[in-house]
């Protein structure tokens, strides 16, 4: 049974293999990462976006920045666990990080309408970065 999201939609699995934005519809939803390329993800705006929730997964790892941006500037606070770990603080953006990250690296990504909140695990304190 498909468990039920903002306006109406179900999970599943997206990959990203191009910069995009995301929708509240969107929601729920483990998002496949690739480096292929340097792609921008852009969250929506957090003001439309209580509850939203996703996954995102390095599932392809190269010579390339992954940035998952808040759709709003400085809406991003968590920590990603590592061997001395991440601090987000403010931050416009989280990266899987280029020649850094490999696959498996993960954050999570939950909004309660006025921030960003990502918690995450890597492999090493450089894979995934914050920046804003």
């Amino acid at each position: 049974m498909a468990r039920p999201y903002i306006g109406g939609t179900s999970g599943g699995v997206k990959s990203l293999a191009s910069s995009q934005t995301l929708t509240p519809a969107d929601s729920g939803k483990v998002f496949l990462c690739s480096q292929a390329g340097a792609y921008d993800i852009t969250l929506p705006i957090v003001g439309n976006a209580k509850g939203w929730v996703g996954t995102f997964i390095l599932t392809s790892a190269a010579s390339n920045d992954f940035d998952i941006i808040g759709g709003t500037a400085d809406v991003m606070y968590g920590a990603v666990a590592a061997e001395n770990g991440t601090i987000i603080d403010a931050a416009d953006k989280v990266t899987f990080a280029s020649g850094a990250a490999v696959i498996g690296d993960r954050i999570e990504i939950v909004c309660d309408g006025t921030n960003y909140y990502v918690t995450g695990v890597c492999a090493d304190d450089a894979h995934i970065t914050s920046s804003g």
